[in-house]
Formats: structure tokens, C-alpha cells, sequence
């Protein structure tokens, strides 16, 4: 080696090997050619030196002739000496530990988890794992559906059994790709078997096909075994993701038992802390899996949270999989709407219509068709177009009711006066109460000084005059432009142009005068005195509004015989509908997160819009920003923020763990506090619990189809007497490339040769 290096002149004593390359583009039939072509050349040669005499001077020009082909022949084929420093490689070997949450379930009889078991192996091991490092390189993986490496040093603290999916092929797979290039020779696996992917019964062809790729064996460690194994769990639950308000909501529930004998066993579902419905179900020695149907009713609108839970008995290797927690998201089926007309007109026929073709309305609507002084010969019973069980919907079923309308409707004598108190104990409770005007409406149908006077948004204050014909503009209160009921188009701008679009009113009633804490949206104006005409109101946890003109049906016709469209006049009305009944859309704050379900770790995002009762931004306001871990409403973080200069804000929590989670933000404005809520969901899936078992028949395949080994840990055991292939294998760590052909002296040879045959040749006498 060394007299090469020192043939060009150069040190290169950190090369300790050397390879010759052909380097020459001249391959197949060329180098074929060039073969025949030189033995062809050496053979004219040979016979044109039969004139000379001496042996000597003969062989001494056929061998010049020699050594000049061969040059020739060098440079056609370009050889390059590589100098290389080659060293020898360790084999690689593999230690694979399952952090799934399968490896959390407790082994019998020690009561320690899988998981608790493999670090005790690892650490009980320290010092077998520092021997093989001696003969080879020793690689720790955490793994579960990948692979994550880990250092030998941090393999037991780090230890986490929170992976939420295990498959062992995919494992392989990414092994086969991470060791491409690298000689691996041999795999310890720490796993259950719990392969989510794989039969119980054994492993699939493309698994098998995987493992035979491997270079050498895998030694499989069992952690826990099925000895005792105890579980009662929540297999399956089957819910729909939605369900209508006070419509029966039906869901399937798959329980599964090991070893809990013959019992009856309560299977409970809750929101909160209150049972909404339970079954018993039997449990029988041969039989493993059970199926029950619940039934229940949903009372409140928005994100649900409902748990399912078994008793949990002593023993059981599995508690979390005894609770299963779902959301349900409740929403109306369609808004129930009483619509009662004091006489037929064009208005209640328009506002008819549209409510009964909105998909979202359920609509009972009755038309008084004469009074008690009309005299056409019929008894009072048939005041109305069909019999009207006036005691019967206003005490038993005023409750079932969305939305309750009085369209220029006088109560008396349809309704006894003793049943006023309902409509004001149901608007109080959550109930949405609307009066449109009209003579027999306000003062007109008899309401100063009732029950219903006390909900509404105004007072009546009466007069000489009940109601103000003419034609009359309605306009926006400036102030509460922002108000959902007013919200015809989205932009500002727009909404202000198609408000001044629509047609004059005909008339309003007079006399009325705004309650405390109503918000006035449209007010007319005649002869410099101003006059209500859209009121809303909360009263408790109810609503109510004041139409005060029956002609709002002129925004629908007279606009489309002015070559509009009836748009606005549906717009309006979806909008009063959405107010009355508290559509979320409609709540003074909106909190949203920027996702509906998290990973556990996972940052949530909070963003909230605060306005007041009328609807405008709150800027620069102090909220309260709560966030709770459901069902049972636990506090885990309470912040105090403030809105930016358009009423904005936004939070980012982490909450670290599983669950359902609510995120309400709070805001005192103008002496009442106004709140908001959304709830979201931080899932780890349980799937890793829906088969618990230890799969050994895994195990043992694995180990089988690889030549290694396979073993149950015990606590205390020692690895021992694992074979382990360890052939020779060298990696090139530089290298340096040297051409022979393309140098001076390569060239002056083949002349100089050429001269001394010429010259010898001329000697001899020859051409």
C-alpha cells in the first residue's frame, strides 16, 4: 500500500485498502471488437518477425508490441485505483417496549400493571443490556402504531403507557425502513399482544411476510397473562351525534364480562348528576357479551353530555372501560308555534304562510271568524273556524309550545282571564311570547292591567285613539342596529339600505309606552310624535316582543309590486323567530373554540365576542372567562380578560387530560349579567381497552416465523442466553479516487516503447 502512495508522491498512511475500477464507457461488443482486434494485431505481429534470426531480438519486439497494446488497451479502458480507509461495523440490535394503554391493565395476582412489569425487567436488566452494547449497538424504541426512539439511559423513566393504538406489523414495517441500510441483526420485543390490527388467532400473511425480511431473530417477552383476568366494561355505544329537543333519543349499548359470574347488574345513564334512565341486565356464565336498549328524552338545547356507567367490581383489571362518556347535540326538531288570529286579514294570511312553509315550524294556528255581537244564528261554541280548547292549551299544553303569537287577537271570551297568569308563568320560565297590533291588540283586546301587560315590552297607557291609520315609514333605532331581529343583511351598510327599502306601514297603535330594560328597534313618526313599533324584552328566562301595526305584510307585497322581492319580509320574520325561541346565534356572547374535539395535550383555543342586551360591542370589558370539566361542573381554570377595542377576546387553555370540558365567559353590563357557553370534547380514544387481552398466540407467532425466542415475564426475571447472529461487517468511512491512464507517463510510455521497437526493428533490417 505504501509503496503505491509513495509511486505519486503523496503520504496517505490513513488509507489502509485499496480497489482497482474500470472506468471506460467501452463495454460488450466494443470491448468484443477490441479483443479480437489486438489478438488479431499480436498474431501479423508474430508472423512479420519470421525474417529474424535471433530468438532473443525476436521475443524482445514481440513483447515491446505487447506492452504497447496493453497500454493502448489501458487507456481505452480508464482504470482508477480507490484508496480507502475501511473499518469494522457493529451489528445492530433492537429493543422494542409497548407503550400502549393496554400495557396499563393490571396482571393477576400482583395487581401491578404490564406496564409496571416491563420496567421492572428493564431495570432488574440494566446490566445485560451494557453487555450486549459490547459486541453490538443497542437501539430502544417506545412503540405502538410507530416507533419512537429512545436513549438506553432514559428507556425506564421515560416510560409513558399512553399510545392510543397498537399495531405490530406497522411496527415491523417502520423497522424494515429505519434499518434499510444497516445491518440488524436481531429484535426484543416487550409487548401484551394486544394488536388491534391483528386476529386473536393469529397474524396475517403481509405481517408473516414482514418478519421473514428481518436478518434475524425476535425475541418475544409477554408482559401479564389472561390468569384471573376480571373486566365488566362498556364495549359500544351507539348514538347519534344529534338529537331533537323533547323527542325520544334511542341508543344501543354492547356490555362485554370475564369472570364476574351470574349477576344483575345496573347499567345507568346520567347527565350530570341526574339518572335519566337505567336497565338491568342479567349476566350468565357462558355468555361473555350483552346488548341493551335505552330510551330517553332530551330537555335542553345545545352540546349534551351524557355517561353510561356499570358498577366496577373488586378485582377488575380494567376500571376506566366501566364509564363511557358521549355527546349529543341537541337541537329542535321544529319550533312549536300557537298562532292565534282575532279576525282574518292580510296580514295574518302573509305571516300564515310563511310560518307554515318554514321547514322548522310546527304551526297551530286558529282564526276567529266572528265576535259575540255578530248574529248569523250559531251558538258562541263556533266563534272559530274549528273548536277552540282554549282551557286546554292554555293549562296543560302551553308548555309544549315554542312560540305563542296573538295576532290583533282579543282574549276575551276565548280564553278565560284566569288563564293569563300561564302565559306569564310561561313566558318567566323560558316560554316566548309575541303580540302583533291591530284594534282589538293592546288596549284594544283588553290587556292593561293583566298578567300579559306585565311581560310585555310596553305599558299601555291608553287614550282617546287606539290606533293611528295612515301610511307611516318605520325606521332602525341607530342604537341597536346590531340587534338580531334587524339583521336583514349582514353588512351594516346594506342592512341600513334594505331597512329604508321597504314600503310604508298603514298604522300603528298608540298609547304604548316602552317597559324597563325593552329595547325599542323601529320607531314612526306623525305630526313630530314618535311612536314604537318593534319592542323586544327579556323577561327572566323568557322573551317577548311588540309588533305594534298589523301591516307588516306590505314589506312582502307592496315590495314585490315595486319590483322588489318578499326576501326581506322571510328574512325578518326567520329573524324574530331565531330571538323569540334563544337561538344560539342569538346570544349577546358567542364563545366558540377553533375545534369541537382535542387530543389530550392539545392546546384549545377560546374565542369570545361580548355585546350587551342591545347587541352592540363591548370594548375594553372586563369578563370572567371559566372553564369547568364536566359532568359534575368542576372549576379548573377562572381567568379575568378583557375584550379589545371591537369586543373581542381570546383564550388558549390546556387542559392536559380526557374529558368534556365547558368554556363560559361571563360579563356584567348595565347592571345585569349576560354569559356564554361551548363545550368541547379532549379525547384519548379507549379503543386500546375494547381488546384487553393478552394475545400470546401474537407472541408466539412472531417469535416462531423469526427463529427467536418467546417468554411470560415474572417479576425478577434475568434475560439470559439470547443467540444473536454477529457476522463481520466493514463500512468505508473515506476514500480517495487515482487515475492511471490519463498521465504524462501513461502517454511517454507508449512512444517511448513505439521508439525502441523502430529503433530495433531499423537494427535488424526490417521495414
Amino acid at each position: 500500500m505504501n509503496w503505491l502512495a509513495t509511486l505519486w508522491g503523496e503520504e496517505w498512511s490513513e488509507y489502509n485498502a485499496w480497489e482497482l475500477h474500470w472506468t471506460s464507457d467501452v463495454w460488450g461488443g466494443a470491448f468484443a471488437f477490441l479483443g479480437v482486434l489486438i489478438v488479431l494485431s499480436l498474431w501479423f505481429f508474430w508472423t512479420s518477425l519470421s525474417r529474424v534470426r535471433s530468438p532473443w531480438k525476436k521475443t524482445f519486439l514481440y513483447v515491446l508490441r505487447v506492452v504497447v497494446l496493453l497500454l493502448v488497451a489501458m487507456v481505452v479502458l480508464q482504470p482508477q485505483l480507490e484508496f480507502k480507509k475501511i473499518q469494522p461495523l457493529k451489528n445492530t440490535l433492537a429493543v422494542l417496549v409497548d407503550d400502549s394503554k393496554s400495557m396499563t391493565i393490571k396482571t393477576f395476582p400482583s395487581e401491578k400493571s404490564r406496564g409496571d412489569l416491563v420496567r421492572k425487567v428493564l431495570e432488574s436488566n440494566q446490566e445485560y443490556f451494557e453487555t450486549l452494547k459490547q459486541d453490538y449497538e443497542v437501539d430502544f424504541f417506545f412503540v405502538s402504531d410507530h416507533i419512537d426512539p429512545v436513549p438506553l439511559s432514559n428507556a425506564v423513566t421515560d416510560y409513558q403507557e399512553e399510545a392510543v393504538n397498537t399495531d405490530l406489523h406497522q411496527v415491523f414495517l417502520d423497522m424494515t425502513e429505519n434499518y434499510e441500510d444497516q445491518s440488524l441483526q436481531g429484535v426484543l420485543l416487550f409487548s401484551d399482544g394486544a394488536d388491534l390490527s391483528q386476529d386473536p388467532s393469529g397474524i396475517s400473511p403481509e405481517f408473516t411476510e414482514t418478519l421473514t425480511r428481518l436478518n434475524g431473530p425476535v425475541h418475544t417477552f409477554q408482559a401479564g397473562s389472561n390468569d384471573g383476568f376480571k373486566d365488566l366494561a362498556i364495549e359500544k355505544v351507539d348514538a347519534t351525534d344529534f338529537g331533537f329537543i323533547h323527542q325520544p333519543l334511542n341508543i344501543t349499548v354492547t356490555v362485554s364480562a370475564r369472570a364476574i359470574g351470574k349477576k344483575n347488574i345496573p347499567l345507568v345513564l346520567k347527565e350530570g348528576d341526574k339518572i335519566l334512565v337505567s336497565k338491568i341486565v342479567s349476566l350468565k356464565e357462558e355468555d361473555s357479551q350483552y346488548t341493551a336498549e335505552l330510551q330517553f328524552t332530551p330537555v335542553s338545547l345545545g352540546k349534551r353530555i351524557y355517561t353510561l356507567s356499570v358498577p366496577v367490581f373488586a378485582g377488575e383489571a380494567v376500571e376506566v372501560n366501566n364509564r363511557w362518556s358521549f355527546e349529543v347535540k341537541v337541537i329542535r326538531d321544529r319550533v312549536r308555534v300557537l298562532h292565534l288570529n282575532g279576525r282574518p286579514s292580510w296580514d295574518s294570511r302573509f305571516l300564515r304562510e310563511t310560518l307554515a312553509n318554514n321547514p322548522k315550524v310546527d304551526l297551530l294556528s286558529f282564526f276567529i271568524l266572528r265576535t259575540l255581537t255578530d248574529d248569523v244564528g250559531a251558538t258562541t261554541s263556533e266563534l272559530s273556524l274549528i273548536p277552540f280548547p282554549s282551557n286546554l292549551l292554555f293549562s296543560d299544553y302551553l308548555n309544549s309550545f315554542d312560540l305563542v303569537i296573538f295576532h290583533n287577537f282579543k282574549f276575551s271570551p276565548f280564553i278565560d282571564k284566569k288563564n293569563l297568569p300561564n302565559i306569564k308563568a310561561y313566558v318567566e320560565q323560558g316560554g316566548s311570547f309575541l303580540m302583533i297590533g291591530g284594534d282589538l291588540s293592546f288596549e284594544g283586546g283588553g290587556y292593561d292591567r293583566t298578567p300579559v301587560e306585565e311581560i310585555l315590552p310596553m305599558r299601555i297607557r291608553g287614550g282617546s285613539k287606539k290606533f293611528l291609520l295612515g301610511e307611516l315609514q318605520m325606521k332602525m333605532q341607530p342604537k341597536l342596529v346590531y340587534h338580531p331581529v334587524l339583521r336583514l343583511e349582514n353588512d351594516p351598510k346594506l342592512n341600513a339600505k334594505a331597512w329604508k327599502s321597504l314600503p310604508p306601514i298603514q298604522g300603528v297603535n298608540i298609547g304604548l309606552v316602552p317597559a324597563k330594560g325593552a329595547h325599542v328597534l323601529g320607531v314612526t313618526h306623525k305630526n313630530k310624535a314618535s311612536y314604537p313599533v318593534l319592542v323586544t324584552r327579556q323577561v327572566l328566562e323568557g322573551r317577548t316582543m311588540a309588533i305594534a301595526t298589523d301591516s307588516t305584510w306590505n314589506w312582502n307585497f307592496l315590495h314585490v309590486g315595486e319590483g322588489g322581492s318578499g326576501r326581506y319580509y322571510q328574512k325578518f320574520w326567520e329573524n324574530v323567530i331565531a330571538w323569540m325561541t334563544g337561538e344560539p346565534e342569538t346570544n349577546p356572547i358567542q364563545v366558540e373554540t377553533d375545534k369541537e374535539k382535542y387530543r389530550e395535550h392539545e392546546k384549545v383555543v377560546v374565542h369570545f365576542n361580548v355585546s350587551g342586551q342591545d347587541y352592540n360591542p363591548l370594548p375594553g370589558a372586563e369578563v370572567d372567562l371559566v372553564m369547568n370539566s364536566l359532568p359534575k361542573e368542576q372549576e379548573r381554570v377562572r381567568q379575568s380578560l378583557k375584550t379589545d377595542e371591537h369586543g373581542v377576546g381570546r383564550f388558549e387553555f390546556a387542559p392536559g387530560r380526557e374529558g368534556f370540558y365547558s368554556a363560559r365567559v361571563g360579563v356584567t353590563a348595565g347592571g345585569e349579567v349576560l354569559s356564554g357557553e361551548t363545550r368541547f370534547i379532549v379525547f384519548s380514544p379507549q379503543i386500546e381497552f375494547q381488546k384487553p387481552l393478552v394475545n400470546e398466540t401474537l407472541l408466539q407467532t412472531v417469535s416462531k416465523v423469526t427463529g427467536g425466542s418467546y417468554r411470560v415475564l415474572e417479576e425478577g426475571i434475568m434475560i439470559e442466553n439470547l443467540i444473536f447472529p454477529n457476522p463481520d461487517v466493514e463500512v468505508k468511512s473515506s476514500s480517495r479516487m487515482v487515475s492511471l491512464w490519463d498521465s504524462w507517463w501513461t502517454y511517454g510510455l507508449i512512444v517511448g516503447f513505439l521508439a525502441v521497437e523502430w529503433f530495433t526493428r531499423r537494427k535488424t533490417g526490417l521495414s
